[in-house]
């Protein structure tokens, strides 16, 4: 299957380096879906946290407006009985002409899963999230009316009428914890991870793979990263610049940049590990906007040429990446700048190795 380049759905034209009160702008939300799909994105992940706009009405609305993009609702088990959630899903996947897909979001915040009456702990959400998972697929495969009675949901005679035009649906999963990594193998069609080394991706995806297999699974593996580029090397790094010292600018004014860190964030205790190892690693990952906001922000970018940055997402590649989650700094201009350049030459050399 072909490299898969996924985007970064926002619902304002509002970024770190440019905040705005703005919490809903329909006009922008499909503007930047129409936007990811001219610039050659397969697929957008469509976010969620307890105070942003509902997923499912944005995925519903911009796929009226766009004939091939994909969709990653980010959707939080817990809230949504999962037949229910079955059934919402199949009905997008049949509203999109098949273009749906679930990002399981477990949540790694015990404070923010509060704010919408959550009180279980992140181990007891990871074993739900699983449950879940099951009963989902149970409800788009199944043909008849079914019993169901696990730890977490019991249900009689379950059934959707409506079906997905896939048979079933893609399951993202993501975390990074042991407990995390051992149900993602048994369960997760992708697994996503943050940016890091090529060393240690290659090491995380081969921890994943090699407990996928003994289930005799082999998912796909999708890592999301930031991306700074330049007709020049150099003009590049001034653009990383110029973000760093925007983002230190606004944080110096009061505002933090950058989700809560709990006391258990492993993805945020990765970064800032990372960053402690220099500010340029490999051949271009760079670590500045991670360390200003102490890993409350997962802005570590790939920065260079469209061309040097295609070579680094290469060896990504090569060491078991298949789909790719960018973004900018600077919203719908970045989309469209990635399109012009980088992400056919993306393609074009993931299909080159592929031909090998």
């Amino acid at each position: 299957m072909p490299c898969e380049i996924v985007g970064l759905h926002f619902y304002a034209d509002s970024s770190e380096l440019r905040p705005v009160d703005t919490v809903f702008d329909t006009q922008f939300a499909v503007d930047y879906a129409i936007a990811h799909e001219e610039a050659g994105f397969d697929r957008v992940l469509i976010g969620q946290t307890a105070t942003w706009p509902d997923g499912f009405a944005i995925a519903s609305h911009i796929a009226a407006v766009t004939s091939k993009l994909k969709f990653m609702v980010a959707h939080r088990p817990g809230f949504i009985a999962p037949t229910m959630a079955a059934r919402m899903f199949a009905t997008l996947d049949q509203l999109s002409g098949g273009r749906a897909g679930v990002h399981i979001i477990t949540g790694a915040s015990d404070k923010e899963l509060e704010c919408d009456g959550d009180f279980t702990s992140k181990e007891e959400r990871y074993h739900r999230s699983r449950e879940y998972i099951d009963v989902l697929r149970m409800i788009w495969e199944s043909h008849s009316p079914a019993d169901f009675k696990g730890d977490w949901y019991r249900f009689n005679q379950a059934f959707s009428k409506i079906k997905p035009v896939q048979a079933v649906l893609p399951v993202f999963w993501g975390g990074a914890s042991d407990l995390a990594v051992k149900l993602g193998a048994e369960c997760a069609d992708v697994y996503a991870i943050g940016p890091g080394t090529l060393e240690q991706t290659h090491a995380l995806i081969t921890k994943f793979k090699t407990r996928a297999a003994e289930f005799g699974r082999n998912p796909g593996i999708s890592m999301s990263v930031r991306i700074i580029v330049g007709d020049t090397t150099e003009e590049a790094w001034n653009k990383a610049e110029n973000v760093l010292e925007r983002v230190t600018q606004i944080q110096r004014d009061g505002t933090k940049i950058g989700r809560d860190k709990g006391k258990d964030d492993l993805a945020a205790s990765h970064l800032m590990a990372l960053a402690s190892q220099g500010e340029c690693l490999d051949t271009c990952l760079w670590t500045g906007v991670a360390k200003a906001t102490e890993g409350r922000l997962q802005a570590m970018a790939l920065v260079g040429t469209a061309e040097e940055v295609s070579d680094a997402l290469l060896e990504y590649y090569r060491s078991g990446v298949d789909r790719f989650l960018i973004n900018g700094f600077d919203t719908i201009q970045d989309v469209r700048l990635f399109g012009r350049d980088l992400i056919p030459m993306i393609k074009q050399k993931v299909s080159a190795e592929d031909a090998r």
